[in-house]
């Protein structure tokens, strides 16, 4: 054994012999099985990837070494909107653009970054030892994916489960997108809150309304009031005259309005604001004539557009106000309301401004058809499954957040105005009508179509589509292949809470749809990692850390350099991939992945957001060092026995204190407390093993149970530090744990 403790060498060797070579117990009647939260091939993995890769890692580790076949599925994610935009942004560098290039064009120059983000994000992956399949990585956009996608939308639509519908969504108008609720970001700040007069009509007199978005009043079709305030009562059922437009516009009662809320008047502007759509929905608003009224018929039903898909303002709304940006629009708005003396007045009022979590911009409400999933049927049979123990939730208190959002679902827009993804199944004829099959071959004949000329959507999938399918897709459905009848439905899930909803809650509804079966049983929700300061990590903040600069052991100057040029995931780390080739320095103090994985495990608590400290990083790094002298000290000695045997009492106390703590760890791994499991090992390895039993060999001469012990405590460390464990294995014993 070296005399220095070099984890870049040790960590090199065998992140190449484990890539190369999977592990499996074929025989073994008992399995687990996992399945990688598929990583965005936007670029390259994050500390929350390593973070999770660690505990998949632990557990399919461990479970090998109790005898299962363990499998963990690998793969990535095509992230439809994210690896689009990536690529725009590129293009645009050169003053191209994607409608320059036209769709196949397009797609090809996606296809290429794919090629190459992949292939970096596959090599870190390796990098950090992970024990999987290379042989059996997917794509979510691989030809296997694809059939499964399109299956399920077929599938779906036959069973009266998908309908395209005229519907408001969150609009990206920079991306020119429908969006998901996780794709949009809350920002609170101070904003204005204006009071506008509404005339009544056949009076001198007006109801005053308060709002936060004046640029919207064009399409506004009522003002709502609350029937018991005795303030507005009697104006219930009278009509306010737009202003600017004409448009006459009911007044009407509804349990909703809240009283103390501005003027307790509120406009209702069903087009471009979710409560708003609710309750126009709900009265049924529809214009005729240039009067909005109601009906008792929900058909009737029909918000007014005021927005073109850039968000300027179409020709629903008058001049001078169309064609406008919208902002320049609220601008002109104040501007002619206070002329006309119908603007009562401005206060300051927080506001929650809704912004696209990739393109920054203000994300509107827009009424646009889309296709949706109808997801009350399917989400019960998944509540029931939590309900009845079948999945459980780890910590449990994620059970309370997965129910506050299952009891109140939505139908669920899959649908996206983007051309890289799985492309809707859907064909229409010159006179609209739709129709859905898995080829224009198929839907022929399904139809009994004659020879009318059939285009295809232009839409894609949402991403998290083709990921709800990613358990069973992943492991070869819609066909019955040997993994999939093998290893599903799987053991674990290991996530993070922000994505319950988005990721978890649905890959639950469609695979009891499609398989009739869990798609697994334990789901182990992480929390959130954080800087030393708390706060989040972001590019725009300049505080993410790249795992492999903490592996290799980036000087802080250089990572100051990283963090102010901008180049988190570019610049130095391909400098440092270069050095690690064989010729990393050795002066350098690299910390290593197995220090980086525990004290992933160490920050494994149940909370939910988790700080990460570089103090506790290099405890980590010295707890190695720790290991690799133990092991070099024991190595001195001659290898007399093949088990341990106590010869006195300080033999028996060691034997008895390490299988209390093989029974703890067990406890702590079984209840997913990495936490408490590494600490139970750390303190009888150095404070036990080191710190007592070592020195008390070396004072009695008595040596002879120090490479047995040594050897079985080694299998223990192994689901903890890989690397280091398996080195010395290999030295001292001349076998590999893993194999």
């Amino acid at each position: 054994m070296d005399k220095q403790y070099y984890p870049v060498e040790i960590e090199e060797k065998w992140s190449k012999i484990w890539s190369e070579k999977s592990i499996s117990n074929e025989n073994s009647k008992d399995s687990f099985s996992q399945v990688i939260p598929p990583p965005n091939v936007t670029g390259s993995l994050h500390m929350g990837h390593s973070f999770q890769y660690a505990i998949m890692d632990f557990y399919t580790r461990y479970h090998h070494m109790s005898g299962k076949d363990a499998y963990w599925q690998v793969g990535s994610d095509h992230a439809g909107i994210a690896t689009q935009m990536v690529v725009e942004n590129n293009l645009s560098k050169k003053n191209i653009s994607r409608t320059d290039l036209g769709r196949d064009k397009f797609l090809e120059e996606v296809w290429a970054w794919k090629e190459y983000s992949e292939e970096k994000i596959t090599s870190q992956i390796k990098r950090l030892g992970c024990t999987v399949d290379w042989n059996k990585y997917r794509f979510t956009f691989d030809e296997g994916c694809n059939e499964a996608v399109i299956k399920a939308f077929v599938e779906l639509h036959r069973r009266d489960k998908i309908y395209r519908g005229y519907r408001l969504v969150n609009w990206d108008p920079s991306l020119k997108t429908a969006v998901s609720d996780l794709e949009v970001i809350r920002q609170e700040k101070d904003g204005l809150l204006w009071h506008i007069k509404y005339p009544i009509e056949g009076s001198n007199k007006c109801v005053i309304v308060a709002t936060t978005r004046p640029e919207t009043m064009f399409g506004d079709m009522a003002v709502a009031v609350n029937p018991k305030d005795i303030r507005y009562k009697k104006l219930i059922g009278k009509n306010i005259i737009l202003p600017f437009v004409g448009r006459k516009i009911p007044i009407i009662g509804d349990e909703y309005v809240d009283m103390e809320f501005g003027t307790g008047c509120l406009k209702i502007t069903p087009g471009h604001d979710f409560n708003d759509y609710e309750i126009g929905k709900k009265h049924s608003l529809y214009e005729e004539d240039g009067v909005v009224r109601t009906s008792k018929e929900v058909s009737d039903f029909k918000p007014i557009n005021i927005f073109n898909d850039d968000a300027w303002s179409n020709e629903n709304v008058p001049k001078p106000f169309s064609n406008l940006d919208r902002f320049k629009v609220r601008k002109l708005v104040l501007e002619k309301l206070k002329e006309l003396n119908l603007l009562d007045k401005e206060e300051r009022h927080p506001i929650s401004v809704p912004r696209g979590e990739r393109s920054n911009i203000v994300i509107e409400p827009k009424l646009s058809y889309q296709w949706y999933v109808k997801t009350s049927e399917m989400a019960a049979k998944a509540n029931d499954a939590v309900n009845n123990g079948e999945i459980k939730f780890h910590p449990e208190n994620w059970v309370k957040t997965y129910f506050n959002w299952m009891n109140n679902i939505e139908d669920w827009c899959v649908s996206r105005q983007i051309w890289w993804g799985h492309r809707i199944p859907a064909w229409y004829d010159n006179n609209g009508n739709v129709y859905v099959g898995h080829n224009e071959n198929e839907v022929r004949d399904f139809y009994k179509l004659d020879d009318r000329k059939l285009s295809q959507d232009e839409d894609v999938l949402d991403t998290w589509f083709s990921s709800s399918l990613w358990p069973f897709a992943s492991l070869g459905w819609p066909n019955e292949s040997e993994d999939f009848k093998k290893h599903f439905p799987t053991s674990l899930l290991v996530t993070g809470f922000d994505i319950i909803f988005f990721w978890v809650a649905r890959m639950m509804m469609m695979s009891i749809e499609f398989t009739n079966q869990i798609p697994f049983k334990d789901v182990y929700v992480t929390g959130l990692i954080r800087d030393e300061n708390g706060q989040k990590m972001s590019k725009s903040k300049g505080n993410i850390i790249d795992p492999l600069d903490l592996i290799y052991g980036i000087s802080q100057d250089d990572l100051v350099k990283k963090r102010t040029s901008n180049l988190m995931q570019e610049g130095l780390s391909k400098k440092i991939e270069k050095k690690t080739r064989n010729q990393f320095p050795r002066g350098i103090e690299s910390y290593g992945t197995d220090a980086l994985r525990m004290t992933f495990f160490s920050l494994a608590t149940h909370t939910k957001d988790i700080s990460f400290e570089l103090g506790r990083l290099k405890g980590f790094r010295n707890f190695c060092t720790k290991i690799w002298n133990a092991a070099r000290f024991i190595d001195g000695y001659p290898n007399e026995k093949n088990s341990f045997q106590a010869e006195n009492d300080i033999d028996k106390w060691i034997h008895d204190e390490f299988d209390k703590t093989k029974v703890q760890i067990d406890k702590n791994i079984a209840s997913y407390r990495l936490d408490f499991a590494i600490n139970e090992i750390y303190d009888f390895f150095w404070s036990k093993f080191c710190d007592v039993y070592i020195e008390e060999c070396k004072k009695s001469g008595k040596t002879k149970n120090l490479r047995p012990l040594l050897k079985e405590i080694l299998h223990v460390l192994h689901p903890f530090a890989p690397f280091i464990t398996e080195e010395i294995s290999e030295l001292l014993f001349e076998e590999r744990i893993i194999d």
